[in-house]
Formats: structure tokens, C-alpha cells, sequence
């Protein structure tokens, strides 16, 4: 096996057994890693699942949704452009204030009952 030399007749049947031994293991060994690919998807998939569910549920106990209403308010506050860029025309709803109203509800309901944010608004 080590050598370019032409094979003895007497040794044929044995390197012809090696083979089809080595054929049989990689067929088995093949369908083995289809198996645990297979597998591994699902893991992945299951993962993927779990950890969505993680993180809605420790969107939930965020300190932000317990933070007092003033608070927010004061921190939106320093979302706020200068005046200079909130009279600029290239500032639009895409910048805060506006922008603070689009996230929940309960931001939204923040940002609108907060008059300091909407003192300087260019028309």
C-alpha cells in the first residue's frame, strides 16, 4: 500500500475487503453526520426560540417601564436639538421630539403630556 508497485494477485482480495470495509464506514458515517445535522438545526432553531422569549421577557422587567413619567420626561428632554438645528429645514419628524411619540404608548403618552419638549417647534 505504501509503494507505486503493481499488487501481488495473492493480495487483491484483502485490499478489495479494505475498500469496501472503508466504503461501508463512510456511508455510515455519513448518514450519521446528516443525522446530527439535522439535529443540530433543531437545537439551533429551539435556541433561537427560547432566546427570542428571553429577551420579550426581560424587555419587561426594564427599570425603563418603571421609571416615573417625570423622569422620562426630563431624559426626552435631552433628546431635544439646539435651536439653531430645530430651525434648520433639514430637521423634520424624523428627529426628536417627533420622533419620541412612534416608540409605545407609553412613551408616547410621556412625551406629549411633557411641554418642554414641544416649546421650540419650527413650522
Amino acid at each position: 500500500l505504501t509503494s507505486n508497485e503493481v499488487p501481488l494477485e495473492l493480495d487483491l482480495p484483502a485490499v478489495k475487503s479494505v475498500v469496501s470495509q472503508a466504503d461501508a464506514r463512510l456511508v455510515c458515517l455519513d448518514t450519521e453526520i446528516s443525522r446530527l445535522r439535522d439535529r443540530l438545526k433543531q437545537a439551533e432553531d429551539e435556541r433561537a426560540a427560547v432566546w427570542s422569549a428571553r429577551v420579550r421577557s426581560s424587555a419587561i422587567l426594564s427599570t425603563l417601564r418603571r421609571m416615573p413619567p417625570e423622569v422620562l420626561g426630563e431624559i426626552f428632554s435631552w433628546t431635544l436639538p439646539s435651536v439653531g438645528e430645530a430651525l434648520d429645514p433639514k430637521f423634520g419628524v424624523g428627529r426628536s421630539p417627533w420622533v419620541l411619540t412612534h416608540i409605545s404608548s407609553h412613551w408616547r403618552a410621556v412625551a406629549i403630556s411633557t411641554p418642554s419638549l414641544w416649546s421650540l417647534v419650527a413650522i
